[in-house]
Parts: structure tokens; C-alpha cells; sequence
């Protein structure tokens, strides 16, 4: 890493909000088994469950870093008086999601066939030291722009401590980044569904198909009617994904696996997205519409021989999809409708 790069860490970790880490972290109670944990931030929110049974803990994903994650597994410990994890589930790779594996060193990390190949890029962003120096000081940018805002805030406002949260959050995540942090792979893995039984509950594990990542896993509590969707239902009025990694047989298990818990004889109340508050089962409506629809509609196009720029006018997403936001330039979803279609009639064209 560059001497620009340290200099720049160093101004920036040290000094700014002084309140300790554990002030940020959020839990909301949903049953007696089970709780949401979460940093509070600006944007910030990223929904990890914490469930207890006859067997020990289990955690569904472990933030950014285990910096990050060591006040957030400290909480949940306390609020459930217990510290027996059993098992760490990992919904899939991205950031916030598989980083903190390492503090649970007792614990089973369980996780789809894929994600250890998700999570290759995890650790060659350490080892790779421009990735790493880029990571860093674009970290660096951000507190500093982070601190400005604070600045400019009442002092006591809920938008001053979202914003300490945040600077709290990037201090944190970026000393991990700067000393390294062990990257800890699954030890269990499935290929379709895998059911682990707690004793008290089951967590029906079920392997989506690839699109946010290779490894998207939903876990499903049918005790507590609870769907747990990692990147599947990504937040409320989020776009599905058609990613670059799809195949013609990952669209079709988006289908099947969506159809399989909007049955009948399925219960859910709460569906827990990654970045947002709970959603309820209905929301699980449009998004297998989307598939369905963009399949069908772009499936039909090919049919009648029309171009891709005419396919993709008929599949417009503002007429076609209104239950789905656009996302605004700057989004890292920015583009997810466009992308979509173009992945989709690539599938279908090398089929």
C-alpha cells in the first residue's frame, strides 16, 4: 500500500465520533427465537438474523469485516443471555455478508457448493495490493465526505447519528482492510436443499440458482414462518437480477423455487430481505413476475425474429414492472433493468 494511501488512513481513522461501536448496533426482537441485528448508518442497513434453539445459535450472514461484526455478535449474545453458536449460514458472498466468519470459531459455516468460489474475491482483495490500495483510500474519500456531513448536522438529530454510525462503520471496516482479516470458507455445503435440524426448529436451506451471485441461498423457518431471502428479495421495491453468471436453467429455478413458496400449503408471514425493514409473503408476487414476464415476453421476441432493441422496448420496465423503482443514476443498481434483458437474451440466444 502506498504512503499516500497510510497517510490518508491514518488521518482518517483516528479523531471523529467517539461513541463506542456497540452504540450502533440495532436489534429488533421477532420472536422468542428469533431477532434482526443491524449497524445503524446512512443507507447502512444490512439485516442479519440471529435465531437460538435446542441445539446453539445460528447466525444468517456476518457483515463486512469482523471488526464490523464483533459488537453485532456481542448484542445478539447478551440479548439471548448465550454464546453456543452452532452454525453460521452464508446467503451468499458479497460485501456484508461473509466477512465476519472468523469470530465464530466453534460454529459450522454452512453454505451453498458455490461459495468458496464466491468468496475468492474476498481474500485477493487483500492480497492484491492496488485493489486493496484503491478499496482504501476510496474508504479514506468517504469518511472525510462522511465527517463534513456530520458537521453540518444538529446535534442531536437522528440524521447526526446515522451519520456517526456510518464513520463508525468505515473506521471500523477500513482497519481490517488495512491489517487483513482471515477469510473463512464453508465446511458444509449442498448443491439443491439442505435441512439442518436445531430440535426445536428446522432452517429448510434452498439454493435460488445464480444471479446476484453464484451462491443466492434462502433459508426458510417453517416453525416460525419465516422466509430469510439474502439477495432474492433484495429490499423493498428492488429490482430481481439476471446476472452475467445466469444460465437458461438458473431463470427456471428462480421460477420453480418462487413457486414453491408462494404454494399454498406454505407458510410465511415475515419475508427478511437483505437491506431493508421485513416484508410480508405478497412481496414475494412480483418478483416471480418479473421472471416470468421477462422470459415469456423476450422467449416470444426471439420467436417472431424482432431484434433486441424492439424486445427490450416491448419489456420497458416503467410500464411493464411499476411494482419495481428506478434506480437513480449513481445506484450501484443503476442500469439492473437494461442489464437484465441483455443477460436474458444472451441465454436465450446460446441456448
Amino acid at each position: 500500500m502506498g504512503l499516500v494511501a497510510i497517510l490518508l488512513v491514518a488521518s482518517t481513522l483516528l479523531g471523529g465520533t467517539t461513541e463506542p461501536a456497540e452504540s450502533y448496533v440495532v436489534t429488533e426482537r421477532l420472536s422468542k427465537r428469533v431477532m434482526l441485528a443491524y449497524w445503524l448508518g446512512i443507507g447502512r442497513r444490512c439485516n442479519l438474523t440471529a435465531i437460538q434453539s435446542e441445539k446453539g445459535l445460528v447466525i444468517i450472514d456476518t457483515e463486512a469485516s469482523p471488526r464490523v461484526m464483533a459488537p453485532i455478535q456481542q448484542r445478539i449474545e447478551q440479548v439471548f443471555g448465550r454464546d453456543d453458536w452452532a452454525y453460521v449460514i452464508n446467503t451468499h458472498a458479497h460485501d456484508n455478508h461473509a466477512s465476519g466468519n472468523s469470530l465464530f470459531r466453534d460454529a459450522v459455516i454452512v453454505g451453498h457448493q458455490n461459495l468458496a468460489q464466491d468468496m475468492q474475491w474476498l481474500m485477493r482483495r487483500q492480497m492484491e495490493s492496488e485493489w486493496r490500495r484503491k478499496e482504501v483510500e476510496s474508504a479514506a474519500e468517504r469518511l472525510q465526505g462522511l465527517r463534513a456531513l456530520e458537521s453540518r448536522l444538529a446535534v442531536n438529530s437522528a440524521d447526526r447519528r446515522r451519520a456517526g454510525g456510518e464513520i463508525k462503520f468505515w473506521q471500523l471496516f477500513t482497519q481490517d482492510l488495512v491489517e487483513g482479516y482471515p477469510v473463512i470458507g464453508p465446511a458444509l455445503t449442498f448443491a439443491d436443499r439442505h435441512t439442518l435440524d436445531l430440535g426445536d426448529l428446522t432452517l429448510e436451506l434452498v439454493f435460488f440458482g445464480k444471479g446476484h451471485s453464484l451462491s443466492d441461498t434462502l433459508v426458510y423457518l417453517p416453525q416460525e414462518r419465516l422466509l430469510i431471502t439474502g439477495a432474492i428479495i433484495y429490499q423493498h421495491a428492488q429490482l430481481p437480477e439476471i446476472g452475467e453468471a445466469s444460465e437458461l436453467r438458473d431463470v427456471h429455478r428462480f421460477l420453480a423455487v418462487l413457486d414453491r413458496f408462494l404454494a399454498a400449503d406454505v407458510r410465511i408471514d415475515r419475508v427478511i430481505p437483505s437491506h431493508s425493514a421485513p416484508l410480508t409473503r405478497s412481496d414475494l408476487l412480483p418478483v416471480r413476475d418479473y421472471y416470468q414476464r421477462m422470459l415469456a415476453g423476450m422467449q416470444a421476441a426471439r420467436r417472431e425474429g424482432l431484434p433486441f432493441e424492439q424486445a427490450a422496448q416491448r419489456l420497458a420496465q416503467r410500464p411493464n414492472f411499476p411494482a419495481f423503482r428506478v434506480p437513480q443514476h449513481g445506484e450501484w443498481c443503476y442500469g439492473m433493468h437494461e442489464r437484465n434483458l441483455r443477460n436474458l437474451w444472451r441465454i436465450l440466444a446460446e441456448e
